[in-house]
């Protein structure tokens, strides 16, 4: 795909005011500024081409068109991309509309924290009263175009691979690497050294990502290493992007139950309002690698079982969000390309029929790596790049917002 910034024809007026901004860290007030409200002719209707704010139900007058790529919110990351939101809509705003194949975040703090919201039209155009939680209440808008790529995507730091294997997303464990012709990048933040506004800034000011991951194996000291409370306050900092922001991933056995560490995590981003709009997952078949049947085909298949018991509990624990796999295999142990194969072809079949699970990609061990030394794509991965795939969102995300008819 051909990624651009989107410009607005209309001229835009960014006027400076007195307003009263809620805190960016500790969610408390600072005293207001006694203002006297703008008074703001009635308008005509709004174009339909970007997205509207309106401080009326229904999207009447008073409303303001807003332009895309950018940020609306009094922070200051010193970025021309981060604008005031325009007067009189501050903590007015009461419904929107939103054009089709664009995503907006709505935001209580200037900083993207507190009460939120992430809206993506997908399929058509949203139009929309905000719920009541978010009405009067914003003070953050981040508004960019959204794609829809394929589940099925690569991980991998070797760029040849990654056009090679030709997947519509890929991931390569950092936040700046491109994207290429049709393979759209998704940066991940790894570690808590690259959850500071500087970076921000940077994924703020690049008009071909939509999406973040955030933290790799925090509770694996050989990995990302982030206890949850640093992990909670560096997350802060990665939702001043505004972009579709998935949880830290963890190690297998971390992700769901009593005491672990992703559980840790969302009990506590729930009691301080933080967005997250998808789970991340990791599963290898950890000690499992010597449990096998009479024929690689009957391996594959059990395998596949506990896979599909282990992801289930995943939606359990966490059923109103969605699921990206982003690193899977049928144990690196296992040396049997048949088995890798078979499972391979059971798992995608699997996850395309499950419109909760988003995206997913397979990671290749030593094993059975991904390419050649030539870089070309070695059988396994061949087989995996030959497999069928579905769209990773399967239609508008309207979350609790009231649509208007």
């Amino acid at each position: 795909m051909n990624f651009s910034h989107r410009t607005l024809s209309a001229t835009f007026a960014i006027v400076m005011m007195l307003s009263c901004k809620k805190g960016v860290e500790s969610g408390t007030s600072t005293p207001s500024t006694p203002t006297t409200p703008p008074t703001i002719p009635s308008q005509e209707n709004y174009s339909g081409n970007y997205l509207t704010i309106s401080s009326a139900e229904n999207l009447v007058s008073p409303w303001s068109e807003l332009r895309a790529d950018t940020v609306y919110a009094d922070y200051n990351l010193s970025s021309g991309l981060v604008r005031k939101i325009p007067t009189g809509f501050d903590d007015k705003i009461v419904s929107f509309y939103l054009p089709k194949n664009y995503m907006a975040v709505f935001a209580e703090n200037a900083d993207g924290t507190g009460e939120s919201a992430t809206f993506v039209a997908l399929d058509s155009a949203i139009k929309a009263n905000l719920p009541t939680r978010l009405r009067n209440n914003i003070s953050y808008i981040r508004y960019i175009a959204i794609n829809n790529p394929d589940k099925k995507g690569t991980g991998s730091t070797n760029a040849i691979a990654v056009q090679n294997f030709a997947t519509k997303w890929y991931y390569g464990w950092s936040i700046d690497k491109s994207s290429f012709t049709n393979q759209q990048f998704v940066p991940m933040t790894w570690g808590k050294g690259t959850c500071t506004d500087p970076q921000a800034k940077y994924l703020i000011e690049r008009n071909d990502v939509d999406h973040l991951l955030s933290f790799n194996e925090p509770d694996n000291a050989d990995q990302s290493n982030v206890p949850v409370d640093t992990a909670i306050n560096r997350y802060k900092i990665m939702m001043k992007t505004g972009l579709r922001l998935g949880t830290p991933v963890t190690t297998q056995d971390q992700a769901f139950g009593s005491g672990k560490w992703l559980t840790n995590f969302m009990t506590k981003a729930q009691s301080q309002k933080l967005r997250i709009d998808y789970i991340a997952v990791h599963w290898y078949d950890w000690g499992n690698q010597t449990n096998n049947a009479a024929t690689d085909s009957l391996t594959a298949e059990r395998v596949f079982t506990r896979f599909t018991n282990y992801i289930n509990n995943v939606r359990l624990a966490y059923p109103n969000l969605p699921i990206w796999v982003t690193e899977y295999n049928a144990n690196i142990n296992r040396t049997s390309e048949t088995v890798h194969k078979y499972f391979m072809k059971l798992s995608t079949d699997w996850m395309n029929a499950q419109t909760y699970i988003e995206r997913y990609a397979y990671f290749f061990p030593n094993p059975l790596p991904a390419v050649n030394t030539d870089n070309s794509l070695t059988n396994a991965a061949s087989y995996w790049k030959s497999l069928p795939t579905t769209k990773s969102l399967s239609g508008n995300i309207t979350g609790d917002a009231i649509l208007i008819k």
